[in-house]
Formats: C-alpha cells, sequence, structure tokens
C-alpha cells in the first residue's frame, strides 16, 4: 500500500479531476471508462460528493479499509473527506460528482441532499429494471453536462435528484426531517472543524447551545449513538487514515489528533479496534 502523507491531506477540488474540467458548482457527469487511470495519486480524497455507478468489469474499490468487489449493479457513494482508491479492469459504468452547498436547491431537495452522509459506501441494484432505470438517468446526466446546452444545468440536477431519491430508497434509509437534517448537518461540521482538537461534549454542546446532557440525548435519538462516540469515531477514522495510508510515527499522529500522552492515544486505539497503532498499520500494510 503507497505511504504518502500528501494525497490524503490534500481534498481535491473537482477541476482537479476527471476527463473534462469542472469548477466549485458544477455537476458532473462521465463515464467511468474514461477515469480508470487516476487524474490524481491513489489513495486520495475530495472535497465533493462522488457517486460512482458500475455498469461493466472488475476490480476492487476501498473507502476507508472497506474493500468491495466491482460488479455490475455496484453503486458507491464517496463523501467529501473520505480516503478512497480503486483497481479496475475493464470497467464501465458512470461517475457522478456535485458539491451539495452549490447546487441552490429549493426547500424539499435540500432535506434530501442533507442527508447524503448517512447513505452507506456501498449499494447494490439488485434487478434488470433497477440498473436500466438507473443507467438511462446516468446516461441522460452524461450527454447534458457534455452538450452543455440550454437548460443543461437544471436538466443534470433534476436527473440528480431522482437517483439519489433511488439511492434512499434503495438503502432503506429514510431522509432526515429539515429541522433535524440542520441539527446534525452543524454537530458534524463543528467535529469536522474541531475533532482534533477538541474531544469533550461540553465544547460542542456549549457552541450548539445545549446542555451536554440534551446534546446527547438528541444524538442518541436521531443516530442511536451518543456524541461522545460520534467525536471518538471521527478522531478514530482519521487516526486509521494516517496509520493507514501514511508513514507518519505512531506518536506524530497521536499528537496531530491533540492526544498529548503518546500512551493515551494508544490505550484509546485499542480499545475502539482491538489493535494497538503498530498492529493496525502492520495489517493495513
Amino acid at each position: 500500500m503507497p505511504k504518502a502523507i500528501r494525497p490524503i491531506k490534500t481534498l481535491h477540488p473537482m477541476k482537479s479531476l476527471g476527463v473534462v474540467k469542472a469548477e466549485r458548482g458544477d455537476i458532473r457527469a462521465e463515464r467511468l471508462e474514461g477515469r480508470v487511470k487516476p487524474a490524481v495519486p491513489f489513495p486520495h480524497r475530495h472535497d465533493f460528493f462522488q457517486v460512482v455507478v458500475v455498469a461493466g468489469g472488475r476490480g476492487q474499490h476501498e473507502i476507508d479499509f472497506e474493500t468491495y468487489p466491482i460488479k455490475a449493479g455496484s453503486v458507491f457513494v464517496v463523501k467529501p473527506g473520505q480516503v478512497h482508491r480503486w483497481d479496475l479492469q475493464g470497467a464501465k459504468g458512470y461517475v457522478l460528482e456535485f458539491y451539495v452547498e452549490s447546487l441552490n436547491l429549493d426547500a424539499m431537495d435540500r432535506e434530501l441532499f442533507q442527508s447524503l452522509h448517512e447513505l452507506p459506501g456501498h449499494l447494490r441494484l439488485s434487478s434488470a429494471a433497477q440498473q436500466k432505470e438507473f443507467y438511462f438517468y446516468c446516461e441522460k446526466m452524461c450527454e447534458e453536462f457534455l452538450s452543455r446546452d440550454q437548460g443543461y444545468v437544471s436538466a443534470l440536477k433534476s436527473h440528480l435528484n431522482i437517483l439519489i431519491l433511488s439511492l434512499f430508497r434503495l438503502s432503506g434509509r429514510t431522509v432526515v426531517k429539515k429541522s433535524e437534517g440542520a441539527f446534525l448537518g452543524n454537530f458534524e461540521r463543528l467535529i469536522e472543524l474541531n475533532f482534533s482538537r477538541q474531544h469533550n461534549v461540553e465544547f460542542y454542546a456549549k457552541a450548539l447551545g445545549l446542555s451536554p446532557k440534551a446534546l446527547t440525548m438528541r444524538v442518541h435519538r436521531l443516530l442511536g449513538k451518543s456524541a461522545r462516540e460520534m467525536i471518538h469515531d471521527r478522531c478514530l477514522l482519521e487516526a486509521q487514515r494516517y496509520l493507514g495510508y501514511t508513514s507518519m510515527p505512531v506518536a506524530e499522529v497521536g499528537l496531530a489528533l491533540g492526544f498529548q500522552d503518546p500512551n493515551y492515544f494508544s490505550r484509546f486505539f485499542k480499545a475502539k479496534t482491538g489493535f494497538s497503532p503498530g498492529a493496525f498499520r502492520d495489517k493495513n500494510n
């Protein structure tokens, strides 16, 4: 496995990937055949959503240490900040990329897209009818993106909405209500900005205008886990990324994530994973 700090620390913008350049605010739709050879080093992460729809071929797609086989009917949802890489042979399909905050969504669409983080990373279009319908809308998006005829952005948004709603139905997940979606979005953004420095629930509760108990109860009601678990899970994921994808020393990984005591970091990591940091690195290399 490659050991390079730069690829996973860099959030690649949409314009740096793909055959056809796209600026922030665009929706991009391309055929997977043109993306088999990566435009940036793998493993990497980017600052937009990427939906990879496989219509044929074989290989593997790894997203944050979960490895999935490439098969016709596979759909992968890569969220902003996730580390991923793929190894594709003869792959056919589609790559859809977009920034949620730049889509100028109406209230109903915003509610849908705010729930995107709840989708699993891998879904299967199990029936021929599902595959046919999904490929149809992906193909229409590719045609609109390449032609850029009048109204193409509206057409892209319309097709994308249908596909995202189909993914929610396929996953069995429900779209979070607008008010709760906004709350979770704010909490997750706070975690993303502060997890490497702030591990205490009290900090996040104060920022959200809640008591620690109220924050914990609300998060547990919505997600089935505590606020502390969400903070710790985010720290753990970043630790796994550093250990699995870079050569940064274990003590430095701990410091980068706000653990001043290397021994405490090692105990935290082992309690969460069952592996010491060194053993986890060996396992994933």
